[in-house]
């Protein structure tokens, strides 16, 4: 019984050391890309249970009414908002926009995607947002399943991005 509090304390302890070396790492603010920075997935959840899905592997995929598009790991189309800007990189999408369109945290995981295209962009709660091709990177909280494009064209300022990081403005299917 004694090897089993033992165990169980030290787990208890190894768990409280590695939440304190977290809460008391600092970060600068810049942006970053580096493939040495693996807490940018596990950026704080957004208060959209679609934002806190949005972390980990991005990838590409193929529309049947958009062509090839891309998405996070579970299918979903990445998004980029027409008044966000690109030179430099900077999100305007918070409050109730953030609510409906949250953003896709910063990753190194990609596939499909030319990793020169890749950056973030350090949102106003100092959480790092992806970027493609200097486009801040969103869901659609609409968008309920895998290959759902609900956003594309909405109110004119939605659009899917390609692998190349450009937005398509074709219209909603």
């Amino acid at each position: 019984m004694k090897n089993h509090s033992r165990v169980a304390s030290a787990a208890v302890t190894m768990l409280a050391v590695a939440a304190l070396a977290t809460a008391c790492s600092s970060d600068d603010g810049s942006a970053t890309t580096t493939p040495s920075a693996p807490s940018a997935p596990s950026a704080p959840a957004s208060s959209d249970a679609a934002g806190a899905a949005a972390a980990g592997k991005v990838s590409t995929s193929s529309s049947p009414t958009l062509g090839t598009i891309i998405v996070n790991e579970a299918g979903r189309t990445l998004y980029a908002f027409a008044q966000d800007t690109t030179n430099p990189p900077k999100s305007n999408c918070y409050a109730d926009c953030a609510a409906k369109w949250p953003a896709v945290p910063a990753t190194t995981d990609v596939k499909g995607i030319d990793p020169g295209l890749l950056g973030s962009v350090t949102r106003k709660d100092g959480t790092k947002q992806l970027t493609v091709n200097a486009h801040p990177v969103y869901l659609f909280a609409g968008d309920q399943a895998a290959g759902d494009t609900k956003g594309q064209a909405l109110k004119g300022v939605w659009h899917a991005l390609t692998p190349q990081g450009t937005e398509i403005k074709t219209p909603k299917a």
